[in-house]
């Protein structure tokens, strides 16, 4: 079982709180924490407190949330990959991707979950024993959480993106992750590896990395009849679906890391695709899955950074841009 006090277990996560309290409600038993600062300035986190089902804490620069019993058959898991303290959450656009789905998810169902950050470098021999890297969802009572649990067969465990959404849309088929677009899912097919390859100098062009924004940008201008103002997600509705899920995260590395590291701009001529973004940045489940820029960069530049630079990375605030440039006129 992990161990609480021991720095491979860190959880992060925001739950659904809507069953647990409302906004008119003056009962005693409520309460609210203070505005949390981040540098964005853009996120107020609220929870309530009721019957001891709902405990929180400050835990460095993330807010802690989570039910008292992480044994609790009925409640979903998602193990993360930590960042570069081995404790925050780390900048895997995988498991991003199902943390969004879980909040996308928990917006419309009355569910609960835990995102709890593994150090894969060091992971807990429990951890281990599964075989798997995150994400990981596991759903049911587990070794991993439970001393007396004497088998995984208890729990499902899941650790494939599309597998995870289909799960999810299983236990909860209001508002389904996955939905069946083919045009959507071949214009943002290519668009990560080909920033892999040039991130890690495989490519030393963008010609292909931009063709790949260009086919998502004139996608976007297609399905809404070349009006900006009607942008909002992929499959042209105010819903997330796993392929936003997926999408949105990825180009944030690219944004981020692309800038930092390679001085690449996703060009402004792409209008639709920085709306598309810019939606993103105005979800509450985007800002609260998202990492801070400084785990995107490590994620990406760890392995030739200076010791200096690997330094001075890891000392800079868990500034979050979620916001497009300024120079950016849509």
């Amino acid at each position: 079982m992990l161990d609480k006090n021991n720095n491979d277990y860190q959880k992060l996560s925001f739950l659904k709180l809507n069953k647990f309290w409302d906004q008119n409600e003056t009962n005693k038993d409520y309460y609210y924490l203070n505005k949390y600062h981040l540098t964005n300035k853009v996120e107020l986190i609220e929870t309530a407190h009721k019957n001891n089902l709902l405990t929180h804490t400050k835990f460095d620069d993330q807010i802690v949330m989570s039910n008292s019993n992480l044994s609790d058959p009925n409640k979903i898991h998602l193990f993360v990959k930590a960042g570069q303290d081995g404790r925050s959450q780390g900048a895997c656009p995988f498991c991003q991707a199902v943390f969004l789905q879980l909040l996308v998810k928990a917006k419309t169902n009355k569910f609960n979950f835990d995102v709890l950050t593994i150090n894969v470098d060091n992971p807990p021999r429990e951890f281990k024993e599964l075989s798997l890297k995150p994400p990981v969802l596991i759903h049911g009572n587990s070794k991993l959480l439970d001393n007396n649990c004497e088998s995984e067969s208890e729990a499902v465990v899941l650790s494939d993106v599309d597998e995870i959404a289909e799960y999810l849309d299983r236990l909860y088929p209001n508002s389904p992750l996955v939905v069946v677009n083919p045009d959507a899912k071949r214009v943002s097919l290519n668009v990560f590896s080909k920033f892999s390859f040039f991130i890690r100098e495989v490519a030393s062009k963008t010609n292909s990395l931009e063709s790949e924004l260009e086919k998502i940008d004139n996608y976007l201008r297609q399905i809404n009849t070349g009006d900006l103002s009607k942008v909002i997600f992929m499959n042209g509705s105010s819903q997330m679906t796993l392929l936003d899920c997926s999408l949105l995260p990825k180009l944030q590395h690219i944004r981020i890391a692309g800038e930092s590291i390679k001085q690449f701009r996703i060009p402004q001529k792409f209008n639709f695709l920085w709306k598309y973004l810019k939606n993103a940045y105005e979800s509450d489940c985007f800002q609260k899955s998202c990492p801070p820029d400084r785990e995107i960069i490590w994620h990406w530049s760890k392995n030739f950074l200076t010791h200096k630079n690997l330094l001075q990375l890891i000392q800079e605030a868990p500034y979050k841009t979620l916001t497009l440039p300024d120079d950016l006129k849509l």
